[in-house]
């Protein structure tokens, strides 16, 4: 097993990503030999560039140091891919992340459970919400571990019913693990955290960029033998990790939605192309329990294992004040007069719930300036994003800034990319 702080110089360096160090391992086997190659060697192996051998060529530990450091104040774990804590399912996928980050109460193998994903849209019915926890409670009491994003909505459900259900919670986060999103998941982090496991690619301090999402998303798919999908409009993160799961060559299943819903579109699109019905978590078990029935055995709770004290999920559920009446498919006309109907709907409800407040210098004294900006330009009510992008804004330092400001507690961000001041 070769020394973590190896791993770490290898795959901080700026552009070289997983499939170069796919190149770079097939070539010199191990980070330490990378480490001490030269310039001409570097030469030798297919797809690196000049700029990428010159970032190799930089030997300073500088970088890994102070992210090894980040990780013992934070009492985050390093797996390396050579780790045996490392998920051996992982290792199989395309462009597999070598080093992963994990925080945990207790050491938790990977490889001694059987892994579902549970995963849908961050705006969802109520009966979405439902069916997300209650599936997950049913599938934790029956040995499965349960995997999720812990993006509001169906992923938070989720999580919530594995851990009433006394099973062993996982999330992927899109951030450094220091670093707690949705701010509303704070409580639900801690307690996967406790109870389970919090992992992501990404090293702390690494704020939850729009970009980091949907590559989070292969991570997901890649440690699960297969997902559920309760609730997924046509383009969104769930659909992703649809195709993610495809390619993979895993199980998919679909929990059956309202045709009326939008919500529903992506989804009850995927059982139309082939995707299993999941009415049930029984439906989910049926299709592992006999190769996997030693592991389902094992991570089984116990009666006293339950957690049904723990509050049932109540994070954000969107609904519009008018039910979607309209038939799907949409035409594009339609769906554009849906989605502006959906969004004045939105407003509507945010204005009624949000009180007109305006930050006081004390709270925005330590903004930066472009933080000040964005906030000078939100009001009690939403502001769709386009609306920011059109003041001349860079859409995704506009992005990563209003991620920033909600994680500060200073905005509130809704559904259909609209935000407005936080209370």
């Amino acid at each position: 097993m070769s020394d973590i702080r190896f791993w770490l110089w290898l795959t901080l360096k700026k552009g070289i990503g997983s499939s170069k160090i796919t190149a770079l391992l097939e070539h010199f086997e191990s980070p330490e030999e990378i480490y001490s190659a030269d310039e001409a060697e570097f030469l030798k192996v297919e797809g690196l560039s000049g700029k990428d051998v010159r970032v190799l060529a930089d030997r300073s530990m500088h970088r890994a140091e102070v992210v090894a450091e980040s990780c013992r104040k934070h009492g985050i774990r390093v797996l390396t891919f050579d780790s045996p804590y490392y998920p051996a399912l992982l290792k199989t996928i395309y462009d597999p992340p070598y080093v992963l980050y994990a925080k945990c109460k207790e050491r938790i193998n990977l490889n001694d459970h059987m892994t579902v994903a549970v995963l849908g849209t961050r705006t969802s019915s109520p009966y979405g919400i439902t069916m997300a926890e209650t599936i997950a409670f049913d599938m934790a009491r029956q040995g499965i571990t349960v995997v999720t994003g812990m993006a509001r909505g169906i992923d938070g459900a989720a999580s919530v019913g594995a851990l009433r259900g006394g099973g062993v919670p996982v999330a992927v986060l899109g951030n450094g693990l220091d670093i707690c999103y949705p701010p509303e998941h704070k409580e639900l982090m801690k307690q996967i955290i406790e109870h389970g496991i919090v992992l992501s690619e990404y090293p702390p301090g690494e704020r939850p960029f729009p970009w980091n999402f949907k590559p989070r998303n292969r991570i997901i798919t890649g440690i699960s033998y297969g997902t559920v999908i309760v609730e997924a409009p046509q383009s969104s993160g769930a659909i992703n990790s649809a195709n993610w799961t495809a390619e993979q060559g895993r199980e998919l299943f679909v929990v059956p939605g309202d045709v009326n819903r939008s919500t529903s579109q992506g989804s009850n699109r995927l059982l139309t192309e082939g995707a299993q019905p999941a009415l049930s978590a029984e439906d989910v078990l049926c299709a592992y329990q006999d190769r996997f029935s030693d592991l389902l055995q094992q991570n089984r709770p116990t009666e006293d294992a339950l957690k049904t004290n723990f509050p049932a999920y109540n994070g954000w559920i969107g609904k519009s004040v008018t039910p979607e009446k309209d038939p799907i498919p949409f035409s594009k006309n339609e769906k554009a007069k849906n989605q502006k109907i959906e969004a004045q709907n939105l407003s509507i409800q945010a204005a009624k719930t949000v009180p007109v407040t305006q930050p006081s210098q004390e709270k925005t004294a330590s903004l930066t300036q472009q933080e000040k900006d964005v906030l000078a330009l939100l009001k009690e009510t939403p502001t769709h994003i386009d609306a920011l992008i059109e003041q001349g804004m860079s859409p995704g330092l506009l992005a990563a800034t209003l991620t920033t400001l909600e994680l500060k507690g200073m905005i509130r961000a809704l559904p259909g990319k609209q935000y407005c001041l936080q209370k």
